[in-house]
């Protein structure tokens, strides 16, 4: 079995590979400068590419980084020679330089290191300013033993040569993989062309300013002309820019001193030279890693708040929109009652002139008609209530695909035969809590208005899908799997001037008398109930896809089953019950209808017009009234609910209808108020109140 700790979990073999040969190399041309300086020479390319490694890979690789090490840096010394006991000795030094950072770095900073933000930089630099100097002690008691220097001088010689390395390598190797998360300006010509007249310009200064005997004394300020270039590399190429351009003139000053050339720093060549120039490249690299650095998170923090800005202004168009819509929703909700009544009272009287044998042909035309249009009004104020968010759900389990396949005959109604209308199913069902009803009036919404933007015929394709979005989606939907309905148009497309009022209300691109401006704004509302969205897809010419986004269930399909032995047993509601009514209805002129509607059809009806006339009245009638009719709004402080409420209290078996065309207190979670069984919405026609009436006292009379 082999050991986790050498072969973790998620093994990386690109980035292994990479880090491997960068340290391999790097440790060759340190071993090299050692050749050239004698042991007290810094060798520290290797040592940021070994702390880099520690900071890129996965907390599960960090025994690799140490084995790696030790087997890299020995086959490097057995290769170059100098697998001595001195080489021995700076191994342990090392390796105990790299067990103190990594150690510290875990303690002390969160993970992963990005060299993002300033304070990052600093306290990395502190830390492995502390473990370079820990580890400086030794490695000056092994130089002060291999060549006679002091400890002092091989201490400082080797802290200068590994900060040098965790101010430019270490930082290299995490931006290398990681590279910063600010857009990048590309690399078209012009940039090009500006990247290598800056490099040029920087080696001319490199040389100029490194070559040579000092002008003036034992110094000179000359080298000091390399911060412009410098500078400007860090404006205009950020931190990786910099970091690159040091270790170019790092390369440049090196060469200069392999070629027996004392540099504009000091008279000194050999060791010496080479660790004044490294003392002087470490100050430039701190400063421009400082500086780099700040730009960054002064670049970063601006498209944060830019990011902050854009997201604030679609919550605020978001904010605005919803207020806009409940503002309306407000208006419907206040209207709908009394519309709704007004429409009741209307509709009943349709029926009763229906009912009228001396009407003449042209009168029940003309009937027609008007029912027609009351309708339509109903259709309205419906559609007002659900895009508004005012209409109650009534959610249940389903497969959506069973769902818009129940519904392909009725669509193909509203469809001529001039246009293509193609269905396609996702192949798994897609399980989801949703109203069926108003997903339904959303996909006839949908296909209507793909009709509509096709004159003259065209292919409407509704199609079924199951999608996924991750975690931090800028969809705005939260991550998880949705069911989508998308129903694809070839028409003419949408203005792009359009779009954002799309989903307004009242809101149409249609001829006057051809649209209400509803539909859209229908779909909009019934989907946010849902917890969904609306995504639009067009093209000028080329057609467009509306795409309905909705969460998906993790319950389970409820299975089919026969009727129950309620349902088999109960009267259908066929047959005329007989019993004594009370209604309780606010609108006289519904009430009177009401009355003339149930007492033509046998029943015997007492009236109340409040539910706090009714509990006054109940007392006289309870022993004879088989069922109750009540609103649900009403004047006087007693509800319809608080009514049936009181009522049972009195009479727990006694049989409650209830009636309203808007009630916004209506929970569809209360079993005891369920439409089709207990409930009547506004208008009606006299048949559907009668039917559950029948139902009601049917239940009744079994049950008892």
């Amino acid at each position: 079995m082999r050991p986790d700790w050498l072969f973790p979990a998620a093994l990386e073999p690109g980035k292994l590979v990479r880090l491997a040969l960068a340290f391999f190399v790097s440790h060759a041309a340190a071993l090299a400068l050692i050749r050239y300086g004698g042991p007290l020479a810094p060798a520290w390319p290797p040592a940021g590419v070994a702390v880099g490694a520690l900071l890129v890979l996965p907390p599960s690789h960090r025994p690799l980084v140490f084995v790696g090490y030790v087997l890299l840096d020995t086959l490097s010394n057995l290769i170059q020679d100098y697998a001595t006991q001195v080489g021995l000795m700076f191994l342990v030094a090392s390796l105990t330089e790299l067990y103190l950072i990594d150690q510290l770095l875990r303690r002390f900073t969160e993970q992963p290191i990005r060299f993002a933000r300033l304070r990052e930089v600093a306290v990395f630099l502190v830390i492995t300013g502390v473990a370079a100097f820990v580890a400086s002690v030794p490695a000056g008691l092994v130089a002060r033993w291999a060549d006679g220097s002091t400890v002092l001088r091989g201490s400082v010689v080797w802290w200068i040569g590994d900060m040098l390395a965790y101010a430019v390598v270490t930082p290299l190797t995490v931006l290398y993989f990681n590279p910063p998360r600010s857009p990048s300006r590309g690399w078209a010509l012009p940039r090009i062309l500006e990247a290598s007249a800056l490099a040029a310009v920087t080696v001319a200064v490199t040389v100029f300013a490194l070559r040579g005997t000092p002008i003036v004394g034992p110094l000179s300020a000359q080298p000091y002309m390399l911060a412009l270039p410098l500078l400007l590399v860090t404006l205009r190429f950020g931190q990786v820019g910099t970091l690159w351009t040091l270790l170019g003139v790092a390369v440049t000053g090196v060469l200069l001193l392999l070629d027996q050339q004392p540099t504009a720093l000091a008279v000194s060549t050999g060791g010496d030279g080479l660790t004044i120039l490294q003392a002087f490249l470490g100050i430039q690299a701190l400063v421009s890693l400082v500086l780099s650095t700040a730009l960054r998170e002064q670049q970063e923090t601006a498209i944060e708040h830019a990011q902050m800005v854009e997201a604030l202004t679609a919550s605020e168009h978001r904010l605005r929109q919803s207020q806009k819509m409940e503002a309306i929703g407000q208006l419907a909700g206040g209207i709908a009652h009394d519309f709704n009544n007004v429409l009741a009272a209307i509709m009943m009287q349709l029926e009763e002139l229906r009912l009228v044998r001396e009407l003449p042909r042209i009168g029940r035309e003309l009937l027609i008609d008007v029912e027609t249009a009351v309708q339509r009004a109903a259709r309205l104020t419906r559609q007002l209530l659900v895009f508004s968010r005012q209409q109650a759900m009534q959610p249940r389990v389903l497969d959506l695909n069973a769902l818009v396949r129940s519904h392909v005959r009725l669509l193909r109604r509203v469809v001529p035969s001039s246009y293509s209308l193609v269905v396609s199913s996702s192949p798994t069902p897609l399980v989801v809590d949703v109203d069926g009803g108003m997903i339904e009036q959303v996909l006839m919404n949908l296909v209507l208005n793909a009709r509509d933007a096709q004159q003259g015929g065209g292919a409407i394709v509704i199609s079924t899908i199951q999608r996924s979005l991750p975690p931090e989606s800028p969809s705005g939907l939260a991550s998880g799997h949705y069911a989508v309905i998308s129903v694809r148009d070839t028409g003419s497309g949408i203005a792009e001037d359009n779009l954002p009022r799309l989903f307004e209300p009242f809101f149409t691109t249609k001829p006057t008398g051809q649209g209400t401006g509803l539909g859209l704004a229908t779909v909009y509302g019934i989907v946010q109930q849902h917890g969904g969205t609306v995504r639009v897809e067009t093209a000028l010419g080329s057609g467009t896809t509306m795409e309905v986004w909705i969460p998906v269930s993790a319950a389970s399909l409820p299975e089919a089953t026969s009727a129950s032995s309620e349902e088999l047993t109960v009267d259908s509601g066929e047959h005329q019950m007989p019993g004594t009514l009370l209604i309780v209805e606010d609108e006289p002129t519904v009430r009177r209808l009401l009355q003339r509607v149930l007492e033509r059809d046998g029943y015997k009806v007492h009236v109340a017009p409040s539910g706090r006339d009714a509990l006054e009245l109940w007392p006289s009638v309870q022993a004879t009234v088989d069922l109750v009719i009540t609103d649900l709004v009403m004047p006087g402080g007693v509800s319809g609910t608080q009514l049936a409420s009181e009522l049972h209290r009195l009479d727990p078996q006694l049989p409650v209808v209830f009636t309203s065309g808007y009630d916004p207190e209506f929970d569809p979670s209360d079993v005891t108020m369920v439409p089709g069984e207990n409930f009547v919405p506004k208008p009606a026609t006299s048949e559907e109140l009668l039917s559950v009436i029948r139902r009601q006292l049917s239940r009744r009379r079994h049950e008892s």
